[in-house]
């Protein structure tokens, strides 16, 4: 992985107008912008990794622009309530939301209706990550194994129940419920701290959980992980292993990336 170059204020335009128009050479915004804070609005709870990975964006987007760069998080509805504050927000450059997957591919499909039009109300400025989830068991589970954590869910229906903070999580529940041939109910969190916590607690005794969450309590020895949503195993932690190894096919990672309502000046659709 190359190391990440800090943004700037050209790079920060050029991403606005990412795949088609460049801002830097369009002078659709004001001469002078950024001329004051610009907040980026995470739909999830502080301590999840769209929470940590905003945090790392606005810091260095800090250094390069020379204002202020805000993160607000609210957290609710499976990130329809932040989505929709975004999508009604002045188009003007200075409020920008990170979005993963869920909130603008999955949702349309989870809800029968929405606040907001995932096509027609956003642009797209960068895709930061692609982040694997991991499926973790509180110490109490009898498996240490997804196949052997199956195997007991087949023996007696309605054993696990599985927490979810997320969209994508809830569908990657699903997707393995289908694939493994089970029904495991889903227990909806806020976000990601509030589901580990839960966790630790013995609450719940699955979560489908963000990796940057899960991993350092996973190596204090304080929940297993029983596997990840990545198509292949991760190099900084090989011995955990992935859904694919059971059930071939599985692959379903978040992306996480910065929209900006439509009509901001220079943003180019590219959806």
């Amino acid at each position: 992985m190359r190391a990440r170059e800090p943004f700037n204020r050209r790079s920060f335009l050029t991403l606005a107008g990412a795949g088609a128009v460049s801002v830097a050479s369009g002078s659709a915004f004001a001469d002078d912008y950024p001329s004051r804070p610009i907040r980026i609005v995470v739909p999830y709870a502080v301590g999840g990794a769209t929470d940590l990975i905003t945090r790392v964006v606005a810091k260095d987007l800090t250094a390069g622009l020379g204002v202020s760069v805000i993160v607000e998080n609210h957290a609710g509805g499976g990130g329809t309530i932040a989505t929709r504050m975004v999508a009604f927000a002045d188009p003007d450059g200075y409020v920008l939301l990170m979005a993963i997957d869920g909130t603008l591919v999955m949702n349309p499909f989870l809800y029968s209706k929405l606040p907001y039009d995932a096509e027609r109300d956003f642009v797209p400025i960068a895709l930061l990550a692609n982040v694997p989830s991991v499926l973790v068991a509180n110490l109490k589970v009898p498996a240490d194994s997804l196949a052997e954590m199956i195997a007991i869910e087949k023996a007696k229906p309605g054993t696990f129940l599985i927490g979810n903070s997320t969209p994508t999580s809830q569908v990657a529940i699903e997707l393995l419920n289908m694939m493994a041939g089970v029904k495991m109910g889903i227990v909806p969190f806020k976000g990601g701290t509030t589901q580990i916590t839960a966790e630790l607690a013995g609450d719940i005794p699955l979560g489908m959980e963000s990796l940057n969450v899960s991993l350092p309590i996973y190596r204090d020895h304080k929940i297993k992980i029983l596997a990840l949503t990545s198509a292949q195993r991760l190099s900084f932690a090989p011995e955990l292993p992935t859904i694919a190894e059971t059930y071939p096919g599985y692959d379903l990672g978040i992306w996480q990336s910065i929209v900006t309502p439509a009509g901001t000046p220079g943003a180019a659709r590219a959806m």
